[in-house]
């Protein structure tokens, strides 16, 4: 068989999502990308805040500051992508650039002794967004018009899971025996792989709606999109599981070894055996999304969150995580996976800016809580972290109730 590509008549638009993905050149070349990046941050992210707090001497406070300036440089990254990016629709040149300023600052990330200047370059690797595929994804499946968007979309996301699962299983061997120093070096030749392959597989879909270098959404301010109720009651679900995600990706790696007393290799396991559970998750997500749609899974997935944080609050051994962390399997498929699809359904004819705002706006909420559960942490104690974890969740699951119900009301649901 011939090997396809994104962007022309597909002879087999009727095979799974599965053979759609392995047989088109861009859609595969991406699914790739992701799997060389969940391995780049599966290995280092259960490590930045033991690597801040160990090596540059920073409390739980600190820690969370550096993730802070972190995401206001990617919200300012992203933001100017998805704008520009919608109107130039030169996506994968825009990446590159990014990708090519990051790359020396992961190099010098492991020769940093000074917090200041690790939290300027951690902010600088910030601008390599991951989630930036997505979008260029999105042109493709808008494109090729394909009935099966969102499980496609669900098949390539899947690949950041398989490399995150790699990633964090082997991170607590590699830190344990190379270092930090040798953590970030290993991930900075991931990320020239990633970049590697961006050039030489991926480019831009010519979307029928591009003339002239313009397009439709043009035509429409910015702000009319952003305050539809649909939209922006789902932007502000997005802000609150983004706060409470500060309570797992930067802070759990603290409880585990502060309260539980798990060392590196246990570290790794609990971030590893997450993705385990997400690749059954996702499939069956995949496989039920065309009789529920998108907006009930992604309730199921908010309401999983609830569960997850509230049960992490009262845990305080180690092996009832390995079965905790089922729960934030669905989360992450609901909320990650298939808000991807339902941000650009939403906004259809910005499908930059969509994924920009919905990256912002999953940034906004640990602007706020990254040093508000530091501190908290720090001065109240580690249960509360996680009774505020589960509260912002709550507050998500009314929020995106809220946004579905607005959406059903403007005829907008596919």
């Amino acid at each position: 068989m011939a090997d396809g590509e994104a962007g022309g008549e597909d002879p087999q638009r009727r095979r799974g999502p599965v053979a759609i993905v392995l047989n088109d050149r861009v859609y595969r070349t991406i699914f790739l990308i992701l799997v060389v990046q969940g391995v780049m941050f599966g290995g280092q992210m259960p490590f930045m805040p033991l690597w801040a707090k160990d090596q540059l001497g920073a409390g739980s406070v600190e820690v969370g500051t550096v993730a802070l300036v972190s995401s206001l440089v990617t919200t300012g990254f992203g933001l100017a992508y998805g704008i520009v990016t919608d109107r130039t629709r030169r996506r994968v040149s825009w990446i590159a650039a990014a990708y090519a300023v990051a790359l020396p600052a992961r190099v010098a990330l492991a020769y940093v002794t000074s917090l200041a200047v690790g939290a300027v370059l951690y902010a600088l690797v910030g601008m390599a967004m991951f989630v930036l595929f997505y979008a260029i994804l999105g042109d493709w499946l808008r494109h090729r018009q394909d009935p099966q968007r969102a499980e496609v979309m669900n098949i390539v996301r899947l690949g950041f899971t398989l490399g995150w699962l790699t990633g964090a299983f082997g991170a607590g061997w590699f830190v344990t025996r190379f270092g930090y120093d040798g953590m970030f070096l290993g991930t900075a030749v991931l990320h020239a792989l990633s970049m590697a392959l961006l050039v030489t597989g991926v480019r831009d879909a010519p979307l029928p709606d591009q003339v002239g270098g313009a397009t439709e959404a043009q035509g429409t301010p910015l702000w009319v999109d952003l305050v539809r109720p649909a939209v922006a009651w789902y932007l502000i679900t997005t802000i609150c599981t983004g706060a409470a995600s500060v309570a797992r990706m930067t802070l759990l790696p603290l409880y585990l070894r502060d309260v539980v007393r798990a060392d590196a290799d246990a570290v790794g396991i609990v971030f590893g055996i997450e993705p385990v559970y997400e690749i059954p998750v996702s499939l069956l997500a995949g496989a039920v999304v065309g009789r529920l749609g998108v907006e009930r899974l992604m309730l199921v997935g908010i309401s999983a969150g609830v569960l997850y944080f509230g049960a992490v609050a009262f845990t305080t051994t180690f092996l009832p995580f390995l079965a905790i962390e089922a729960l934030y399997a669905v989360v992450v498929t609901a909320t990650f996976g298939f808000g991807l699809v339902h941000v650009q359904n939403l906004m259809p004819r910005r499908g930059g800016t969509a994924i920009a705002a919905y990256n912002t706006a999953g940034t906004v909420g640990p602007l706020f809580a990254a040093p508000g559960l530091g501190w908290v942490a720090d001065n109240v104690g580690w249960t509360s972290v996680y009774v505020a974890a589960a509260v912002l969740m709550a507050i998500a699951l009314g929020t995106m109730w809220m946004s579905d119900r607005a959406n059903r009301s403007e005829g907008l649901l596919r």
